[in-house]
């Protein structure tokens, strides 16, 4: 049982990462629907649509791994914060001498460190941040999960739900502020008790196959509701349901999560002893190449070392995995390299 466990653990972590490289790969083209051809936009769209579930899954995949465990307060915070200061620190200083120095040519502002302390200094690192805020709240969550049954927390996760994405998906619609003070419940710890359920469930044939029929359906809803208020907005890009938080999206990732966890129990394809390996060691990298990838990206897209490639080279339908493999491929090995020097490592844990 325990084996099983961490193979699906491990894929789940290892398509989550993928998808965050490819969304990022993808991403630009969105931005610039007035400027390309429709069908180039349309391509990114629904790429960006089918992995925009990628950070919640890393949220599930972290909600089942802590809340089952049973810590001293003191142990879980030295753990925890261990993985996550050495990292934060070290990549938001370098993401600022980055930024300024590679990217914009010119020396970093003082006030760009102090910042640190509330917000990050590019864009994929807002991760780390609400990495600290959970980290916070699992001990207490921990409490929950293991002294109720799961009637209450499937309660919960039905009232979080409507917390921070039923509500503002109506009040956007009708254009009515809500009154319903539901802000005590609010955040991405949702995706942690739901991971928690998810992965203690036992997943039956018929649940797989209708959760490929709701992840097709909500990656249809999402593109084509993307399009649509896109085109509503004069062809300034609206991003509001590829919100983490929004109905579309938590639906989507419930139903990945699912589907990805019961092919990794009972295919045999990838259950394959040698697959397993590289699954495992891409999985123990995953948090380091989401750190390190936006470097090779912004690299590629510049030709700074030689080659340029990017969702921009030509055709997206293309060029957006083939951006995407070979950022994460070179992060990973990247990781690797810096996962074999002591105390260096700490950065990529």
């Amino acid at each position: 049982m325990e084996n099983i466990k961490v193979v699906w653990v491990d894929y789940l972590r290892v398509i989550a990462i993928g998808m965050v490289v490819f969304l990022h790969s993808a991403s630009p083209l969105l931005y610039k629907f007035n400027q390309l051809p429709l069908d180039y936009w349309l391509i990114a769209n629904v790429y960006d649509s089918m992995v925009r579930v990628c950070v919640p899954l890393f949220f599930m995949v972290s909600g089942f791994l802590l809340l089952q465990k049973q810590e001293p307060l003191g142990f879980y915070f030295s753990k925890r914060f261990k993985k996550l200061l050495v990292p934060i620190i070290f990549w938001s200083l370098f993401f600022i001498l980055w930024k300024n120095i590679v990217e914009n040519g010119e020396l970093p502002k003082f006030e760009q460190f102090y910042s640190l302390l509330l917000k990050p200094s590019y864009y994929h690192l807002w991760f780390l941040y609400a990495l600290i805020g959970i980290y916070l709240f699992v001990p207490i969550l921990r409490i929950v999960t293991n002294s109720t049954d799961n009637k209450l927390l499937v309660y919960y996760c039905l009232i979080w739900f409507l917390a921070v994405s039923v509500i503002p998906f109506i009040e956007k619609v009708i254009g009515v502020d809500s009154k319903i003070d539901l802000h005590s419940i609010s955040g991405y710890i949702g995706y942690l008790v739901l991971g928690y359920i998810l992965g203690k469930k036992t997943i039956s044939l018929k649940v797989f196959i209708f959760s490929v029929a709701i992840y097709l359906l909500m990656v249809i809803f999402t593109a084509s509701g993307t399009y649509y208020l896109t085109l509503s907005n004069d062809g300034k890009f609206s991003d509001y349901l590829y919100s983490y938080l929004a109905p579309n999206t938590i639906i989507a990732a419930i139903s990945c999560f699912i589907l990805i966890k019961y092919v990794a129990i009972n295919s045999a394809v990838f259950n394959n002893t040698t697959l397993l390996k590289m699954v495992k060691k891409l999985s123990a990298c995953s948090f380091g190449i989401y750190l390190i990838h936006p470097v090779f990206i912004y690299l590629f897209k510049t030709g700074s070392i030689g080659l340029e490639l990017s969702a921009f080279s030509g055709d997206p339908l293309l060029f957006i995995p083939l951006t995407s493999l070979i950022v994460f491929l070179l992060s990973f090995f990247m990781v690797l390299f810096i996962k074999k020097i002591p105390v260096i490592n700490l950065i990529a844990p």
